[in-house]
């Protein structure tokens, strides 16, 4: 099985309903991506951090295929707009790394967000800069340059 394909499998069996996984894992996860966001980020020089489309930058001309993508979208219909751009980033960055082409070596920047929802849904932003894990947990989102220094998480 394909790097696409399995990772469109983890994300259309992932249980979009608030779980009772401990909200400190999902914080622990939203952490370590945001962390992997801000080094692809800078290295990459875009200014879309945290939720922008890896692949793209490194060559726009490799996309997972569309009806993967349509999948998956479906699946995360009622998340939030950066829950769907996060997974459909995903799927093209596992396309990417389907190619053999070199990236930068550095962590994969979606396992983490990947783990989050499968450890209990999504998520979503609101207006202060606040990121909502679930109904009583929020963390800040904080800036790029905030997660830059920072050391990979213990989980």
């Amino acid at each position: 099985m394909n790097d696409t394909r399995a990772l469109t499998e983890r994300l259309t069996n992932v249980d979009w309903e608030p779980s009772e996984t401990d909200p400190r894992l999902r914080i622990s996860l939203m952490k370590e991506f945001l962390r992997r966001s801000a080094l692809w980020a800078e290295r990459l020089g875009s200014d879309a951090w945290p939720f922008f489309d890896v692949a793209a930058l490194i060559d726009s001309s490799v996309r997972a295929d569309p009806e993967l993508v349509e999948l998956v979208l479906k699946s995360c219909a009622l998340q939030s707009a950066a829950v769907q751009q996060s997974c459909v980033g995903a799927l093209h960055f596992a396309a990417l790394q389907e190619t053999g082409r070199a990236t930068p070596q550095l962590p994969d920047p979606y396992e983490p967000i990947i783990s989050l929802f499968e450890n209990g849904g999504g998520f979503t932003l609101d207006g202060t800069g606040m990121i909502d894990i679930d109904a009583a947990v929020s963390m800040s989102r904080g800036s790029l340059a905030d997660w830059l220094g920072r050391a990979a998480s213990n989980s």
